[in-house]
């Protein structure tokens, strides 16, 4: 009778401790092992009065008060634990979330030096081996109809700057003519003139004037 009254007693408060504990994750730690010292302690004793209280004082049996007190003493174990872990042990807080990844970097715009568009000194005219060079930029802009582009001009370092502006201004609006001609949109490029700021080569020989003295396409 003691065995089932307290086995009885087990396993209700084991399912209520059990289905109250699900509101967080929670490890097992001193909590749950003081509660447990001390529900062993008290229900170890209260079961063995329980045993004591089944039968008269003068007919209890030793096997009873034993099982009674062994059973008191997992019920509080179990129960302690339970309590313990529920009302002291923390819970674990959950990992935070992995931040979002990186934006992708933008990419980078690259000017398109058209090397072997140049022009001869204080001019604009289109040389005939810059033809060929415009023709293919022509082919790749209709190829990629999304794309606009600036046709900007430059000159050596020879006159003076407001000259130079306007000779840069002009060897652009050449480009695009010719682009033009060659069926892209005229919507699709703008002009300006940088004159002799940002060479691409040595302005003291005739050969780094002439590389100066050139057009790029900058989307």
């Amino acid at each position: 009778m003691a065995r089932r009254l307290i086995a009885g007693i087990l396993l209700a408060t084991f399912g209520m401790a059990c289905s109250a504990n699900t509101q967080c994750h929670k490890p097992w730690g001193s909590g749950a092992i003081g509660g447990a010292v001390v529900g062993a302690a008290a229900l170890g004793a209260t079961g063995g009065a329980i045993a004591n209280n089944v039968h008269p004082p003068f007919e209890a049996q030793d096997s009873d008060r034993g099982a009674g007190i062994g059973i008191g003493i997992a019920t509080g174990a179990i129960l302690g634990a339970l309590i313990g872990h529920a009302l002291f042990d923390q819970c674990e807080e959950a990992p935070p979330p992995p931040p979002p990844p990186p934006p992708p970097a933008p990419v980078a715009k690259k000017k398109i030096v058209l090397r072997g568009v140049n022009f001869d000194f204080n001019k604009a005219t289109l040389q005939p081996a810059g033809k060929p060079i415009l023709d293919e930029a022509a082919k790749i802009l209709k190829d990629n109809p999304d794309v606009k582009v600036q046709v900007q001009g430059y000159c050596d370092s020879i006159g003076s700057v407001a000259y130079n502006l306007k000779l840069s201004d002009r060897r652009a609006a050449t480009v695009k003519d010719y682009l033009v001609k060659a069926g892209v949109s005229s919507s699709r490029l703008t002009t300006k003139g940088f004159g002799k700021s940002d060479p691409v080569a040595t302005n003291d020989t005739a050969e780094g004037r002439a590389q100066n003295r050139r057009v790029e396409l900058v989307p």
